[in-house]
C-alpha cells in the first residue's frame, strides 16, 4: 500500500504514523533478508557428511510430525 503526500502530513520534527510504519516494515524486511542470507540449508547436500544429512532428516521429520499434531 502506497500513501501519497495528501494522505498524511509530516513536519520537520515529527513523522506521521504511515511514514513510521513504512520505515518499520522496510527495516523488518532488511533484517529478514539479512538473516536468510546464510541459512545452513543453502549448502549443497554433496558437501554434508552423512551425520549432518541424518540430523537434517530427523529435524524435518520432527517438524512434519509437529505440523500434523497442530493442524
Amino acid at each position: 500500500m502506497r500513501t501519497e503526500t495528501r494522505d498524511h502530513i509530516c513536519s520537520s520534527q515529527a513523522i506521521c504514523f504511515q511514514c513510521f510504519r513504512a520505515g518499520v516494515e522496510r527495516t523488518r524486511a532488511r533484517r529478514e533478508a539479512w538473516a536468510q542470507r546464510s541459512l545452513p540449508f543453502e549448502t549443497p547436500a554433496t558437501e554434508l557428511s552423512t551425520r549432518e544429512v541424518a540430523h537434517r532428516q530427523r529435524m524435518l521429520e520432527h517438524l512434519a510430525r509437529s505440523a500434523r499434531l497442530h493442524a
